[in-house]
C-alpha cells in the first residue's frame, strides 16, 4: 500500500476505536478524501481494507457504514495476538535468527528510527505515518513467519481478518500529533528492546517485551489519554 493509503488506514481506525465514528455513521471516499486533504484514490484502497477488517460495511449504492463493534471482542482478539506474537519471539529467540531475518527486522529498526528523527514540521508530512506503519509491519510479520514454527502462523491465520488482529498495523489520531510521536517512540524503544532480546536468544525477555508491546493497541490508547501523570501514576498507551 501506499504511505498515503497507510495513512488513512491508521486514522480511520483511530477514529472507530475512540468511538469518534459511531456504529451506522456513513462514511465515504469522498468525504474522507476531503477531511485528510488527499486524494480519492488512496481514500477508496483504505476503505476496503477497513471493510475487509470488518470495522467498516458497504451500502448499497456507494460509500460504507460504520459496523458496530464490541471492544469487549476486540480485547478478546489483541490478547490472542498478543499471545502468539510473543510465542514467535520466544521461538526465534530460541532458534535463533537467520542473518536474513536479522537485516530484516534491522531495517525496519533502522526506518522508524530515521522517522521519529525528523524535524516536527517534516513528520507531519504524508510519508511519515505511511512509512512507520510499512516498517511495523515488516517487523512484526518477519517475527511471525520466520519463527520457526509455522503452527504459531498459521493458528495467527485463523484470527488475522479479525477487526485489529492484524500484525503491525496502527491507530493514529491527527489532532494530537505530539501524543502520538511518543506513543510510536514507545513502540519503537520496545522493537529495539525485542530485536536485542532476539539477537542475545533470550527468549524470556523477548517473549515478554513483545506481549507487553502487541497489547499495545488498547492499553497505551488509554494511558496516553491523559497528560497529567503528577503523584503515584495516571488516573485513567500492533
Amino acid at each position: 500500500m501506499t504511505s498515503n493509503t497507510e495513512q488513512v488506514l491508521a486514522f480511520v481506525r483511530g477514529q472507530i476505536l475512540r468511538g469518534e465514528r459511531q456504529p451506522g455513521e456513513r462514511i465515504s471516499e469522498a468525504s474522507i478524501a476531503g477531511e485528510m486533504g488527499l486524494s480519492r484514490t488512496p481514500a477508496r484502497t483504505a476503505l476496503a481494507a477497513l471493510e475487509a477488517e470488518g470495522l467498516i460495511g458497504k451500502r448499497q449504492g456507494r460509500g460504507y457504514t460504520v459496523r458496530s463493534i464490541s471492544i469487549s471482542d476486540i480485547t478478546k482478539t489483541v490478547e490472542v495476538r498478543a499471545m502468539l506474537e510473543a510465542l514467535a519471539a520466544r521461538t526465534l529467540a530460541g532458534h535463533g535468527m537467520s542473518t536474513e531475518v536479522e537485516q530484516t527486522l534491522l531495517r525496519s529498526i533502522e526506518t522508524t528510527q530515521d522517522l521519529l528523527e525528523r524535524d516536527t514540521d517534516e513528520a507531519r508530512g504524508i510519508d511519515f505515518i505511511g512509512g512507520y506503519t510499512d516498517a511495523n509491519i515488516l517487523f512484526h510479520e518477519t517475527i511471525m513467519r520466520n519463527c520457526g514454527n509455522e503452527l504459531i502462523a498459521h493458528t495467527y491465520e485463523r484470527i488475522a481478518m479479525l477487526p485489529y488482529a492484524a500484525l503491525g498495523t496502527l491507530a493514529f489520531e491527527r489532532a494530537d500529533f505530539k501524543r502520538e510521536r511518543m506513543r510510536l517512540t514507545v513502540g519503537h524503544s520496545q522493537h529495539v528492546i525485542i530485536f536485542d532480546a532476539l539477537r542475545q536468544g533470550d527468549a524470556q525477555r523477548a517473549e515478554a517485551i513483545m506481549r507487553e508491546h502487541s497489547s499495545a493497541t488498547l492499553n497505551y490508547t488509554d494511558l496516553f489519554v491523559k497528560k497529567d501523570f503528577s503523584g503515584t501514576g495516571c488516573d485513567n498507551q500492533s
